[in-house]
């Protein structure tokens, strides 16, 4: 593989931190308030940049004042940039509690009219190609048909979920959160055990590898049928927003430097944990000096 792609969402993030969230109905005062970069699309771009990899983000956002925001952030990060614009830029509004959970509410804005033929000059050749939900799903299937033989190893969060059939089997690696697990694999999962049975089923309904993500409690490989746990790595968390994101794009510049896969799992879990020291999504990503310092220390 040459580089990374990661064709996906651009939101700007709003985010409100409170001691607990709003019950409906409820209006409660907010403790601090940060306004940043988001969506699926750029937070994975901008871990696998922290983490050594220059990708390549493709995306959509609007002629507005978010759109000139999201560009000043995005280009001081390592990425090469490949928008194009529409009407709105997509917007999430993030409430997050002390514990760290959180409510989000997204207006997909110009991710939602994003289409292949907006990029019909971009090639895909023997790339990660990484996909989020947050585009059309017809978006993804485009770019997976037009580019399918071309070499390329495609990573799918199916998040926020939807499982269409045809992306899901042309995904050389699924990594669905242990929501989306359950529901792919048809199965509750309330210990590892049920974890590693899901990804089994996910596996052989899908023929492919998987990933999943249990954010506290590690997370799963699946690959070639050999099923392992990767322990977490505990950290004192304010905030997930992201991290799963955050473990996405840590693991594919991990992979694409080693082709490791326990290593990358473990490099990504770190990424991840440590992404949730911090509020918004990828201004707590860390950069690949401070995981590679926690891995030589364990």
């Amino acid at each position: 593989m040459q580089g990374i792609k990661v064709v996906g969402s651009i939101n700007m993030d709003i985010i409100m931190s409170s001691a607990r969230l709003p019950e409906t109905g409820e209006t409660i005062k907010a403790d601090k308030y940060y306004m940043y970069p988001g969506g699926k699309g750029a937070n994975q771009a901008v871990s696998v940049a922290r983490t050594g990899v220059k990708p390549q983000l493709i995306g959509k956002i609007g002629n507005d004042y978010f759109a000139e925001m999201i560009t000043n952030y995005l280009r001081k990060e390592n990425l090469d940039l490949c928008l194009t614009y529409g009407d709105k830029t997509g917007i999430a509004m993030i409430n997050v509690e002390s514990s760290g959970k959180n409510m989000i509410t997204v207006y997909p804005g110009s991710n939602g009219n994003m289409s292949y033929d907006d990029f019909h000059n971009i090639e895909l050749k023997n790339s990660i190609v990484m996909f989020q939900q947050e585009i059309p799903l017809k978006t993804i299937r485009d770019f997976i048909s037009s580019n399918r033989e071309n070499g390329n190893l495609f990573i799918t969060d199916p998040s926020p979920f939807s499982e269409d059939n045809y992306i899901l089997e042309n995904s050389g690696i699924l990594t669905p959160n242990e929501t989306e697990a359950q529901l792919i694999a048809g199965c509750a999962i309330n210990s590892i055990e049920d974890a590693e049975k899901a990804s089994t089923l996910i596996s052989g309904k899908y023929k492919n590898n998987v990933i999943i993500k249990l954010g506290s409690r590690g997370s799963i490989s699946n690959f070639e049928g050999e099923i392992k746990y990767h322990k977490p790595y505990n950290v004192k968390t304010v905030d997930t927003t992201g991290a799963g994101d955050c473990f996405n794009g840590a693991f594919a510049s991990e992979f694409l430097r080693t082709g490791d896969v326990d290593k990358s799992m473990e490099f990504a879990n770190i990424a991840a944990a440590l992404s949730t020291t911090g509020y918004g999504a990828f201004p707590s990503f860390p950069y690949r000096n401070q995981i590679i310092s926690i891995m030589e220390d364990e």
